[in-house]
């Protein structure tokens, strides 16, 4: 291969003194702690990023730039002062930036950025429509018409479950934050695996925080009564629980058991014939796994481990039909957290919150809270000004909606801010409006439900502060994730 005219093949020699004085002045500070001085810090971090661009579109292949010479450890020391959020983003500028983060464990579990940007919302079986709810800067980013993956209009985008900022499709994992996807060998077959007479759901594991490139698919099987072989005085679940777990790592389905720890939480009979999408949830946190069962109780499920163990939910023995209300689990602040919500004798919605103590291996639900809604209800009737409010339901990108939405800043959106509502003296008049339990927020005690069949509020379950976000007439919303984006960069390396 020859050289272009005027430009040698020989490797560009740079030093230290090649590099410039507002960078050499942010690295001289990088031992400093003042504001001031840090603020130069992320200067100088900006321009080493203007410095990699620059090289690679003048420089030749074999070239090196400045920022290639600087000293592993003074690049971590300058990138571990950087904010989370732009720790985080300059993991993509270099690979091995991304490496010298990754090694040196600079993006630490309790200084990412936890924050709450949008819901995923399911319709009902029939429309089997996704609706995604956020402010318009969210929409804009992101986006959850799911729809740059595949042209096949007939393409299963239902949302399985969603861990972490991943969402978990039929046989798909999909990134939307990073607009990355791969698809996962079949899922099991019960007519082939044995399972004949189990229904299968599957749900999510993955921690960015410890393991930002894996992430684990479980199979979880459900006994259907009248199609299945066992005496309905057996035990479920059994002393030992078989199933499939795919693991990304090795990229395929394995069958796993799992042995139990403690009692069974029923029998076969004690299982519910209806098993209701927006009934069931699975929470992943601290490397378990906890499903909603059918017969009131959760499963907690310890993958690396092999064991499980159940726990009887508060309210389990409260629902004995699907009308009687509904049971949500989901996690929160302080970790895993299970609410009821249903109607009382005069109709208005009531919901109560607790939250799961798992304290020296106890398992013990703890009440948090005990809500009426009839106040929430009566301040926020039936509305459809869609556009006069800062959330807004943007599922196919519409014009319309961007054009038509509020303009609003990038910063994270206030989930403290709210009012307290006063007491009402209408205590017999009949509801004239459901609610919806959306779900917890990830980070702080905030419940969010949809009220009146159209608007989406936040409850915090400190101080009993109510917000509303926007509006969600027009959906018939079944089930909810709230959506926490993840932009670790490279996710299926393995695919």
């Amino acid at each position: 291969m020859h050289a272009p005219a005027g430009r040698s093949m020989e490797p560009v020699a740079c030093s230290i003194d090649t590099l410039p004085r507002s960078l050499l002045r942010s690295l001289q500070l990088s031992f400093e702690s003042d504001a001031i001085h840090l603020a130069r810090l992320i200067f100088g971090i900006t321009e080493l990023t203007s410095i990699a661009e620059r090289s690679i579109t003048s420089q030749t292949p074999n070239a090196r730039s400045s920022m290639d010479l600087l000293p592993d450890d003074m690049l971590a020391n300058v990138l571990g002062r950087l904010p989370p959020c732009t720790l985080a983003a300059s993991r993509s500028v270099r690979k091995n930036w991304c490496a010298l983060i990754d090694a040196r464990r600079l993006l630490r579990h309790d200084l990412l950025p936890l924050r709450l940007d949008a819901f995923f919302c399911l319709a009902d079986q029939l429309d089997r429509e996704i609706y995604f709810f956020s402010r318009p800067s969210t929409a804009r980013r992101i986006g959850g018409s799911l729809d740059y993956f595949s042209d096949d209009p007939y393409d299963d985008v239902w949302i399985k479950d969603h861990c972490n900022g991943l969402l978990l499709l039929w046989e798909r994992v999909v990134n939307p934050a990073t607009r990355q996807w791969a698809d996962l060998p079949p899922f099991p077959d019960p007519a082939t695996v044995g399972m004949e007479g189990f229904r299968q759901h599957y749900f999510l594991a993955y921690d960015p925080f410890l393991s930002p490139h894996h992430f684990d698919v479980f199979c979880f099987v459900i006994p259907l009564r009248h199609m299945i072989k066992f005496e309905e005085e057996s035990e479920w679940q059994p002393s030992l629980y078989t199933t499939h777990v795919f693991s990304s790592s090795k990229w395929r389905w394995e069958e796993r058991s799992f042995l139990r720890q403690g009692e069974a939480a029923g029998t076969i009979a004690d299982m519910r014939f209806t098993w209701e999408t927006r009934h069931r949830h699975a929470v992943y946190l601290r490397g378990a796994l906890y499903v909603h069962c059918q017969n009131g109780s959760v499963m907690r499920i310890i993958l690396s481990k092999d064991k499980y163990q159940m726990i009887k939910l508060p309210a389990g023995s409260q629902i004995v039909h699907d009308y009687d209300g509904d049971v949500y689990l989901g996690k929160s602040e302080k970790g895993v957290y299970s609410a009821l919500l249903w109607e009382e004798e005069n109709r208005w919605p009531r919901c109560r919150v607790w939250l799961l103590n798992e304290s020296f291996g106890q398992m013990e639900w703890v009440l948090k809270s005990d809500i009426s809604l009839q106040e929430v209800v009566q301040n926020f009737p039936y509305s459809d000004d869609r556009y006069s409010r800062p959330w807004i339901v943007n599922y196919n990108n519409n014009k319309k909606d961007m054009n038509e939405a509020w303009a609003e800043d990038e910063f994270e959106w206030d989930f403290d801010n709210g009012i307290i509502l006063h007491g009402t003296k209408d205590k017999v008049s009949p509801c004239r409006g459901n609610a919806v339990f959306l779900g917890f927020h990830p980070y702080k005690e905030i419940a969010f439900f949809l009220i009146s069949n159209s608007r989406a509020v936040s409850y915090n379950l400190n101080s009993l502060k109510v917000q509303e976000l926007g509006i969600l007439n027009e959906q018939t919303v079944v089930k909810s994730f709230p959506y926490t984006p993840c932009r670790m960069g490279e996710l299926f390396e393995n695919n």
